[in-house]
């Protein structure tokens, strides 16, 4: 079994997330459990988000990966980012496990 880095494509939409392995191109849809939206901002509980996020990301571990220095690009949001709700995604997606954060929006 090959032991790779994990590196994901993150897309963010209202209460879902789309997530994408870099290098083998497995894609995971996941709907939120807990909407994290609102009417007014896509990020409207960061929580959930990471809730969501999570569960995304363990849909991709299958096979070996070395944790060391995930890196997750977020490349797409329904609607544009903040400088907060960056920080939020950032947030989330360091509790979630990815150790480099990069916005190719």
């Amino acid at each position: 079994m090959e032991i790779r880095r994990l590196d994901l494509d993150v897309a963010i939409y209202r209460d879902r997330v789309q997530v994408t392995d870099r290098v083998t191109g497995k894609f995971v849809d996941q709907r939120a459990d807990y909407p994290f939206s609102s009417a007014a901002n896509i990020i409207a509980e960061p929580r959930f988000l990471e809730d969501t996020l999570v569960k995304a990301i363990r849909q991709m571990l299958e096979g070996g990966f070395s944790l060391r220095h995930p890196i997750a690009h977020v490349i797409a949001s329904e609607l544009p980012l903040s400088p907060t709700q960056k920080m939020q995604v950032e947030t989330c997606l360091r509790e979630a496990g990815m150790g480099e954060i990069v916005f190719d929006l």
